[in-house]
């Protein structure tokens, strides 16, 4: 009996002996990681202290204009001109620095007049900083204004000042090879002397997409009630189905997550909870594509391709789409030179005569004409109204038979292009339609990955 109570009390002492080490271990990894946690803060202090000793402490850039089209970040904005008394300006840079004040520059477009310089990143809405390129790490963006004062160069850099009505922007990158970023765009205050400077930072961390977010969004045109166009008993809304269920597993197959804005034969809003329009936006799609076949009123022997796409946008996607189309699927450019900007692409917008029909319109149902409406706003709703502000998306719920899109102020939209790969009336166009569905395909997914 007293041996075994021995032991026993000796397995005690051992247990104790093993408890107090593993809290001693504990108790010092919690003072190194503290000692690195503050040894970190104070590299980090310094690093920022060394990315703003050469901020202009007076004055800001006034940022009204903050964007972001499909992958592109766009500013504007403008800095008082007594900024720069009897300084000749000769540049204005976008400076994007990481913590160690590497920086990488972007030239803004800019017109000074006597109270203030305006600058823009570009007057193109899917053109700006590529958010796609931005690796992993902590950013901080600054306007850089260099000119000569006295004949000597000068450089003068300004924080960010935000005064749009939109603040911090969350982003996701598109999939490549299994992989995504998730990119937050915040507004931030560093005190520096006895003042707090706001500035505008970017960070990019490595991340899986939430369920509910894609990239791509594909609309097959039409569905149910609404079939499209139609020709000796062939249907629109049967073709773009098809063509889009092959083209999301096609896509799918390099990695891409994909939604589809329907899957089978039925009528699909263009607003509500999950319209046409509203998708991308719920989904933060970075591409919209809204798949159709084209025809006329009278028989048609001569069909073709249109891209259709917002105005105030690069072409170069809309081009590509057209041009790998054409040569891969062996079809034509459509011979349609209304609202054409280059061969197969088209820009179209409110004309004139449209404008006035919709004010008589919106006067016989009593509700007040849309004050944006111009010969700036584009005309298909698949590419206003999934672009926010950038494409001057307008349907507020005024109009009650029209629906209302509650993203139509937003400052984030999708690219967005409209295809109609052919006419159905055109024998030649349906045949090839019919009979090269792989070929169309392959044409837009190449066109796809070489500028996403």
């Amino acid at each position: 009996m007293p041996f075994g109570k021995s032991v026993f009390t000796r397995f005690i002492e051992m247990f104790v002996i093993i408890i107090i080490m593993v809290v001693l271990m504990s108790v010092y990894s919690n003072i190194l990681n503290y000692r690195q946690m503050k040894f970190d803060e104070e590299i980090n202090s310094k690093k920022l202290e060394n990315i703003f000793k050469d901020i202009d402490e007076q004055s800001y850039a006034v940022m009204d204009k903050y964007t972001i089209y499909g992958t592109h970040l766009n500013i504007g904005g403008y800095i008082k001109n007594n900024a720069f008394e009897n300084i000749s300006i000769e540049g204005l840079n976008l400076v994007v620095k990481n913590i160690d004040n590497e920086e990488k520059t972007y030239a803004l477009k800019y017109g000074i007049d006597d109270e203030k310089i305006k600058f823009t990143l570009s007057e193109n809405i899917n053109e700006g900083i590529n958010l796609e390129e931005i690796s992993n790490g902590e950013y901080y963006i600054f306007i850089n204004v260099y000119g000569k004062y006295n004949e000597k160069v000068m450089s003068k850099y300004f924080s960010i000042s935000n005064n749009t009505e939109y603040s911090n922007i969350e982003y996701y990158t598109i999939t490549k090879e299994n992989s995504n970023q998730k990119i937050d765009i915040n507004f931030a205050k560093y005190k520096k002397s006895e003042e707090d400077i706001e500035y505008m930072q970017i960070i990019s961390i490595p991340t899986i997409l939430p369920q509910n977010v894609y990239d791509i969004v594909l609309d097959p045109g039409h569905g149910g009630k609404d079939p499209g166009a139609m020709y000796n008993g062939e249907k629109e809304a049967d073709y773009t189905l098809d063509y889009c269920l092959t083209l999301k597993e096609k896509l799918e197959l390099l990695g891409y997550k994909v939604k589809l804005t329907r899957t089978e034969d039925k009528y699909t809003a263009p607003y509500g909870e999950d319209g046409r329009a509203i998708m991308p936006y719920k989904t933060k799609a970075k591409l919209f594509l809204s798949i159709h076949l084209n025809s006329t009123e009278s028989k048609n022997d001569v069909g073709g391709l249109e891209i259709y796409l917002s105005n105030h946008a690069n072409i170069n996607f809309a081009k590509s789409f057209a041009s790998n189309i054409k040569e891969m699927a062996n079809t034509t450019y459509s011979p349609n030179n209304i609202s054409k900007v280059s061969d197969g692409v088209y820009v179209r917008t409110y004309n004139k005569d449209e404008i006035e029909e919709a004010i008589e319109y919106a006067n016989e149902l009593g509700y007040k004409p849309y004050e944006s409406l111009s010969t700036q706003t584009p005309y298909l709703f698949v590419i206003r109204e999934t672009g926010g502000i950038m494409t001057h998306a307008y349907v507020d719920g005024r109009n009650k038979t029209a629906g209302d899109n509650q993203y139509h102020t937003s400052n984030i939209g999708a690219e967005s292009y409209l295809l109609e790969l052919g006419f159905i009336n055109s024998k030649i166009d349906l045949e090839n339609i019919k009979n090269n569905k792989e070929a169309y395909i392959n044409a837009i997914v190449k066109t796809i990955v070489d500028n996403i």
